[in-house]
């Protein structure tokens, strides 16, 4: 094994964490704009909406505007969220930390994810984890997304290495795990769920990203 691929969401990125602060920053500033309170309620419904980044946000911000009265326009919420959402990025824990380990024990570097380019690219730059990778795949770009296996492929080739020489990471045990282990690698589930080794197929189990540093040094 000579290569290590990451997902991103949820995976490096915290992405739960900062939907979450940027929604309170939001909450405010429509605050500072209407004439009443907006409710708390505004953050849980836009979660509940978007699931879990699932839903695109011009559906879930037409349904936000119309169900509570906001002073902006669906558009002008949506321009706000792709340009303000950066600002809010938080890390997995030990995300960077791993990074800089597989970095020195010379393995090469990779990430897949799902998503728009500009909004990926500026939380990719926003968690400053760039230059630890030696490509980057993201699906709108790529014109493929996960769960395709051929994404896969394509950041296998781009690392100049065969499949069956990586190991990809990812949380999503469809798109990450069976995706990545159909194209012909190994895959690395990072879950808290409590599930017994028959039920799953990943090759490994973690529950935080600082378990695979113990696994490489094993390996």
């Amino acid at each position: 094994m000579n290569a290590i691929l990451f997902d991103l969401d949820r995976t490096l990125h915290d992405r739960d964490a900062s939907v979450l602060q940027f929604l309170k920053a939001q909450h405010r500033y429509l605050n500072e704009l209407h004439h009443s309170a907006i409710p708390y309620t505004y953050i849980d419904r836009f979660i509940e909406l978007e699931c879990k980044g699932y839903v695109w946000k011009d559906k879930v911000y037409t349904m936000l505007a119309q169900e509570f009265s906001l002073p902006l326009t669906p558009e002008e919420l949506l321009h706000e969220y792709v340009t303000s959402f950066h600002l809010h990025c938080q890390e997995i824990d030990e995300a960077s930390a791993l990074l800089d380990f597989l970095k020195t024990k010379g393995y090469k570097i990779g990430m897949v994810t799902n998503g728009m380019t500009d909004i990926q690219n500026k939380t990719i730059d926003s968690l400053e984890i760039r230059s630890y990778f030696d490509t980057i795949i993201i699906s709108e770009e790529a014109g493929i997304k996960k769960p395709d296996p051929a994404i896969f492929k394509k950041a296998a080739k781009a690392l100049g290495t065969a499949p069956s020489e990586c190991l990809y990471i990812g949380d999503h045990y469809e798109n990450d795990i069976l995706a990545a282990r159909k194209a012909g690698m190994k895959a690395a589930w990072l879950t808290e769920d409590e599930i017994l080794a028959g039920e799953h197929e990943a090759d490994l189990k973690i529950s935080s990203l600082g378990e695979l540093k113990g696994y490489f040094l094993t390996t």
